[in-house]
């Protein structure tokens, strides 16, 4: 799973939620929503619920269409639902299915197990949605 499939994922969740989008910029929105607002929750129930009972998590963002108006929009749920594909790929798609953390935790089993220990210390990420904050404490 890539980034653009979670900039889609972002860009779907906005566009049902947000009419105030235009269709023909909601994936730069999506985009920059991803890259200036997103980050892992630890629980994904707590999330919702402490979303629901602080009007302030949700925020405002101003942006431009490719004509040069602007609109105004909410970024809410899209912050913490779009990294957690990584962790529970199936509220996207049943192709996906394997959690990030599972996936890594199999890899590492596979090796001999001489090995696992030290492979376990130094696990390494790469790619831009590796940034999203509290992406290592989760994984």
């Amino acid at each position: 799973m890539a980034g653009n499939v979670i900039t889609r994922f972002v860009r779907h969740v906005l566009m049902e939620r947000e009419k105030t989008i235009p269709s023909e910029d909601a994936l730069s929105v999506a985009q920059k929503v991803k890259e200036e607002y997103s980050y892992v929750c630890r629980d994904l129930a707590s999330e919702f619920a402490a979303f629901d009972t602080d009007p302030s998590k949700v925020k405002k963002h101003t942006s431009k269409t490719q004509r040069g108006e602007s609109f105004t929009f909410d970024v809410a749920f899209e912050q913490f639902l779009g990294p957690e594909l990584f962790f529970s790929p199936e509220i996207f798609s049943s192709d996906f299915t394997t959690a990030l953390p599972e996936v890594v935790d199999q890899a590492i089993q596979s090796c001999p197990i001489d090995y696992r220990r030290g492979l376990y210390k130094n696990i390494v990420l790469s790619g831009g949605s590796t940034m999203f904050s509290n992406f290592d404490k989760r994984l």
